[in-house]
């Protein structure tokens, strides 16, 4: 998450009430709104609001911070809305922790924000509950509490806000912040997939939890019906997911050349681990013909982008010169590197094995101890292994 990003949106649903008149004056300010006739905004609303009308003082304040109707005066707008946001008025209180929170016509001062943040979350105004949720979490003017900061997510998710019902799925199905709740997560994208626009994102969460028996009874049909579903409406993870399920048979019957294709598609839209099942088809010569100039630059893709399952191979690649020009331990050397530095055990190991061996870099056994025990305690049996050639070798 990134901090807090406040937005003056001009979003006016309001009513206002406190006069007999005030029907027929309401509905000549939405029209006014409607047709951007700030002008005539601004002096219904001056009216309403001078005689104490909630929501005509947020009105106002509003035209005062944009500059619409009347000549910009963030002092104005703030004075205006905090009267309004005084008298409750939920968007106004909104709007109040937005001015706090990024010093617009006052001083900057993030408690005052997560207070109205806070006032208006317990009316209901969805914003500030994710307002409050992005504070919490990234301790921003206030103690970071990744509890506090999911309650105010979850209670934005149970309104409807299906950008973080889905935001929610992910991270409790992935642990990502928080500790994994399968549950949760298959409560969330089971709701975010009753959204038409969420449902192919919604669907490959599902079909993950479907597949592994996560937070609902493993099905390997439905989760095989949900990630094709995913896939077909071009979600890039879930072309690779259903490549994964053609090539070893979960939810339906192997098929390599499916898979094959799958891997294609999803590796053309620059999903790192789809190129990297498309590289190692086309080194093993599975479903299509070996090609290990293909695989290279498949790998390559998606070690660029970071895999370090990827990076891996790359420096396998240049270790063996397979796929490549020539063998070249320096840039094998920088690839193993890579994928050492993200905790990858064989890269780790990988590394040890060139400063055993002197490949690329001056031998090196001291070096070579290091990395193999960094793999070790992984569980890497051959970095074990290693360890116990280079001791004996020391005696």
């Amino acid at each position: 998450m990134k901090r807090i990003i406040v937005i003056l949106a001009m979003s006016f649903g309001l009513m206002l009430s406190g006069v007999s008149s005030a029907a027929d004056a309401n509905a000549q300010l939405q029209q006014a709104l409607k047709t951007k006739n700030y002008k005539q905004a601004f002096t219904i609303s001056s009216e309403f609001a001078k005689k104490g009308d909630k929501a005509g003082q947020y009105v106002l304040g509003r035209l005062y911070l944009g500059g619409q109707g009347v000549q910009k005066n963030p002092k104005l707008g703030f004075s205006w809305t905090q009267k309004s946001a005084g008298q409750q008025y939920p968007r106004a209180m909104h709007t109040l922790g937005v001015l706090y929170a990024s010093g617009i016509g006052t001083g900057k001062n993030m408690k005052q924000a997560s207070l109205w943040f806070t006032r208006a979350g317990q009316k209901g105004f969805i914003d500030s509950m994710i307002a409050l949720g992005q504070m919490y979490e990234k301790g921003d003017g206030i103690p970071k509490n990744m509890g506090s900061a999911m309650n105010w997510y979850e209670r934005a998710a149970n309104k409807g806000v299906v950008g973080v019902q889905m935001m929610l799925a992910e991270r409790y199905f992935k642990g990502i912040g928080v500790r994994a709740n399968p549950g949760k997560a298959f409560a969330f994208a089971t709701k975010a997939s009753q959204n038409p626009k969420a449902k192919p994102g919604a669907s490959y969460l599902l079909a993950l939890m479907h597949a592994s028996g996560k937070g609902t009874k493993k099905n390997p049909q439905l989760a095989f019906r949900n990630m094709k579903f995913a896939a077909d409406k071009g979600v890039a993870e879930a072309m690779d997911g259903l490549g994964v399920m053609y090539l070893q048979g979960i939810g339906t019957g192997k098929n390599p050349q499916q898979a094959f294709q799958m891997f294609n598609k999803s590796a053309r839209k620059n999903y790192p681990i789809g190129q990297h099942h498309l590289g190692l088809m086309y080194l093993n010569g599975q479903a299509t013909a070996k090609n290990p100039g293909l695989a290279f630059n498949w790998f390559n893709k998606a070690a660029q982008a970071g895999l370090p399952e990827s990076q891996l191979w790359v420096g396998d690649l240049y270790l063996d010169g397979v796929g490549v020009k020539a063998k070249n331990y320096n840039l094998a050397m920088s690839w193993y590197k890579k994928a050492a530095a993200q905790g990858l055990p064989m890269g780790e190991y990988s590394v040890g094995a060139m400063y055993a061996n002197g490949f690329g870099v001056k031998r090196d056994a001291n070096q070579a101890r290091i990395w193999f025990n960094k793999a070790a305690k992984k569980g890497l049996k051959r970095a074990k292994a290693a360890l116990v050639q280079l001791n004996n070798q020391r005696k």
